[in-house]
């Protein structure tokens, strides 16, 4: 569904059409052991390529493991829906730097959302993206700082640390919002869906490459 570092596995399944209460529920399963803490840092082109700065002598901590509701997203496409304008939320959504990693792994938006990027390390961080859907670079700052960023057309984004090349997530710009994150035991439930025929997605950052959602 998704190829690159970010996201490489993606499910999807045709949903019956919404019952009269407008609820599409599910769970997750997943099938075999999580091995995030195990994993190499990922390097690609995407890694930092500059001499390492501010932060960089520090050592890195063991990663811990990602729990489930930050690393999936399930989601609903219909055609329908694509003829329909949403209000992006006034609230902005956070994808957080903590601990050297980004939190969540997987963060889903609608189009035209500003997500906001906290430093709460105590180093600098420079969190930039070269994604079709949203390229930028918010240049190196330091902990206590936010930058904004609009995201204003439906895609995957994928984002990097300049300074710490591990570091990697993904932003899943979508063009509804009938999307949702799993709670850590895999359950999950999109509420309040017009009647209607929908295609109902699954996608999980790397460490997920076998899962399956029952509805």
């Amino acid at each position: 569904m998704f190829l690159g570092a970010a996201l490489v596995y993606g499910y999807h399944a045709p949903a019956q059409e919404a019952k009269r209460e407008g609820e599409i529920r599910g769970k997750i399963t997943v099938l075999r052991a999580d091995a995030d803490s195990q994993k190499p840092p990922i390097l690609d082109r995407y890694s930092t390529h500059r001499p390492a700065v501010t932060g960089s002598d520090h050592a890195l901590p063991a990663q811990p493991a990602y729990k489930l509701s930050e690393k999936a997203v399930i989601y609903l496409e219909s055609e329908a829906m694509k003829a329909r304008v949403y209000v992006p939320p006034s609230e902005h959504p956070l994808l957080d730097q903590k601990d050297l990693m980004f939190h969540p792994q997987v963060l889903p938006i609608l189009a035209g959302t500003t997500v906001d990027f906290p430093n709460r390390d105590n180093l600098f961080h420079n969190v930039f993206s070269y994604s079709q859907p949203k390229e930028f670079d918010l240049g190196r700052y330091p902990t206590g700082m936010q930058k904004s960023v609009r995201f204003d057309k439906p895609g995957v984004v994928r984002v990097y640390c300049d300074i710490h090349s591990h570091m990697n997530a993904t932003i899943l710009v979508l063009e509804n919002p009938y999307f949702v994150v799993p709670d850590d035991q895999g359950s999950f439930s999109i509420k309040d869906v017009p009647r209607g025929t929908y295609t109902v997605r699954f996608c999980a950052a790397v460490s997920l490459p076998k899962a399956r959602v029952s509805q």
